[in-house]
């Protein structure tokens, strides 16, 4: 384990057990943090005990199935975090299951605090190097457990994962060149018994190809609504995925850019499934109470493709991570805003074999671009 900037680098091999246990012990410290953190936000935005809130979040879900079925290795290796980490399985598994819980939380609690905003922007270009990219907005309570997983598996992959400690993952590239962006669609239709986004996100990150990553997607039952961007040196692919439904999206300029609404997938859940649609931005009902203006992810939305025009000129390095450091919108949100949530981080990777991966480990306007290679 060593510290580079604001972001914590573990060096993961072994079966799953072992790696998770590697985590869990080498970041024991920051996981009881971020976790203690966690626990406090969810008591205010509840008014409930974590503890009892966690076992009522488990119970009313039923996520292991799933992912014992398209993704055993990766419960194992939260099984391992917790071992490592001397927590327990309950809480570290809660844990993972970021977009699932705040989903949970407001339909049971009609809590809408820790809503998430990312920005993702990217270009497969024939004769040119993939560029996919993007802001992770997280809830600021995960800010000081910024991670970086170096993730060895015993069939020679590799993969680098940003992520908070003690969490398996949120986006990355692997040693393949096959890349992965996210952007919650909290205004899908979900199911409590699908394929969490973690699982769904490192299950990508253990295909070598685009193909192969896509049909993975395509082939789970997913737990939340989520766009999953895909990128390699074979090309890109974009999925909006709901509970019932993978339907690609693709601008016809070529380029990729999405933010957090529903572009393609019109997979709505029903009135009386729960009551999320009346307090999601860029639903239909949230759009009739907001008399005026636009939400923020439209407003993110129309600037990308404002500023990334035609296609034509092609996507640098240097050109991502000034779109993703702008603050005019914003599209990098900083420690200091008004909000609950911030910019955890931001990636600009070219996906080449081998692939490069450039990380901010922080809101990019306010943290450095460093560059890590296998």
């Amino acid at each position: 384990m060593t510290t580079t900037e604001e972001v914590v680098y573990v060096r993961l091999t072994g079966g799953p057990r072992e790696r998770g246990h590697t985590q869990g012990e080498a970041l024991r410290p920051l996981i009881a943090i971020g976790m203690q953190r966690w626990k406090e936000a969810i008591a205010a935005a509840t008014g409930m005990d974590p503890g009892s809130y966690l076992e009522r979040f488990v119970a009313g879900t039923d996520f292991l199935p799933a992912i014992e079925r398209w993704t055993p290795g990766l419960l194992e290796e939260v099984r391992g975090v917790a071992e490592g980490a001397n927590l327990l399985f309950r809480d570290v598994f809660a844990y993972q299951l970021m977009d699932e819980e705040w989903l949970f939380r407001v339909a049971q609690m009609r809590s809408v605090q820790g809503a998430h905003h990312c920005s993702v922007i990217g270009l497969a270009a024939e004769g040119e190097t993939t560029i996919l990219a993007q802001n992770m907005d997280l809830p600021k309570h995960y800010d000081g457990t910024q991670t970086l997983l170096h993730i060895e598996q015993e069939d020679g992959l590799e993969a680098l994962v940003f992520t908070a400690a003690g969490l398996i993952g949120t986006c990355g590239l692997n040693s393949a060149g096959v890349g992965l962006c996210v952007n919650t669609l909290s205004q899908l239709s979900h199911s409590t018994s699908g394929l969490p986004v973690a699982f769904v996100a490192r299950g990508v990150l253990e295909r070598c190809t685009v193909d192969e990553a896509a049909g993975f997607v395509r082939s789970v039952s997913h737990a939340s609504g989520q766009n999953y961007a895909i990128g390699g040196p074979d090309g890109m692919v974009d999925l909006e995925c709901s509970a019932s439904k993978a339907v690609s999206f693709m601008p016809d300029s070529g380029w990729i850019y999405h933010t957090n609404h529903p572009l393609t997938n019109d997979d709505l859940p029903s009135q009386d499934e729960n009551a999320m649609d009346v307090v999601f931005s860029g639903s239909p009902k949230a759009e009739e109470a907001r008399p005026r203006g636009k939400s923020n992810s439209e407003q993110r939305f129309e600037f990308l493709a404002e500023r990334l025009g035609s296609g034509k000129e092609g996507l640098t390095v240097e050109a991502a991570q000034a779109l993703l450091s702008s603050c005019e919108t914003p599209i990098s949100v900083s420690r200091e805003s008004k909000g609950s949530s911030m910019t955890l981080g931001s990636l600009v990777m070219e996906l080449s074999v081998p692939p490069v991966l450039h990380l901010a480990a922080g809101p990019p306007a306010e943290t450095p671009y460093r560059r890590w290679v296998f």
